[in-house]
């Protein structure tokens, strides 16, 4: 079998009717057309950016009403206001609902997530699934996907693009002190 003629790296599997040989399968995904080459056998439809309009979350009542939630929901923001605390407090609620979002993609559309290109993101990822492996490892997965839903929820509505939400878990929530413990740091007058 003959290598793929347009990367000339990988042995070139699939017959292309476009270029009337056969190409790789890494080329034909890159270069393929939704018009052209909508009739051939090896076409797929690209995949849809996931919604994060319509996912699983507790509404307000619940987890005003349930200590248990409000717990577990205390471990994840606790986690973003220490890592917040940690960097200077320079982070912007952008950065948050990318790790929110990065954080339904595992647990809500069950995506595997392989590069973050955002340094921040990915610190702040990592982070935020350690403490859910370490302190939530009990909890449903189904209670998980709800509870960043509804913290997802919350930030967006509180956000306007600065640190709207940031500052205002850092109020009442605070940063880590250890597993369980958080503690507010008042602002100086």
């Amino acid at each position: 079998m003959a290598k793929c003629p347009i990367c000339y790296s990988r042995k070139g599997k699939r017959f292309c009717q476009v270029s009337d040989t056969f190409i790789c399968s890494l080329c034909c995904a890159e270069k393929r057309s939704p018009i052209i080459c909508m009739v051939c056998e090896h076409y797929r439809e690209p995949k849809q950016p996931n919604k994060y309009t319509d996912f699983p979350m507790f509404a307000i009542q619940q987890m005003d009403a349930n200590l248990e939630l409000q717990g577990y929901s205390n471990i994840i923001e606790s986690t973003f206001c220490t890592f917040d605390f940690s960097v200077g407090r320079i982070l912007t609620d952008h950065t948050l609902l990318k790790i929110l979002e990065l954080l339904l993609d595992k647990y809500y559309f069950k995506e595997n997530i392989l590069s973050i290109n955002d340094e921040w993101v990915d610190k702040g990822f990592s982070l935020v699934t350690r403490a859910i492996r370490e302190e939530l490892a009990d909890v449903p997965d189904e209670v998980i996907t709800k509870i960043i839903g509804s913290i997802y929820f919350v930030a967006r509505r509180r956000s306007d693009g600065h640190r709207e939400y940031l500052d205002f878990i850092h109020q009442f929530v605070g940063i880590k002190v250890s597993e369980g413990l958080s503690a507010r740091i008042i602002p100086q007058l």
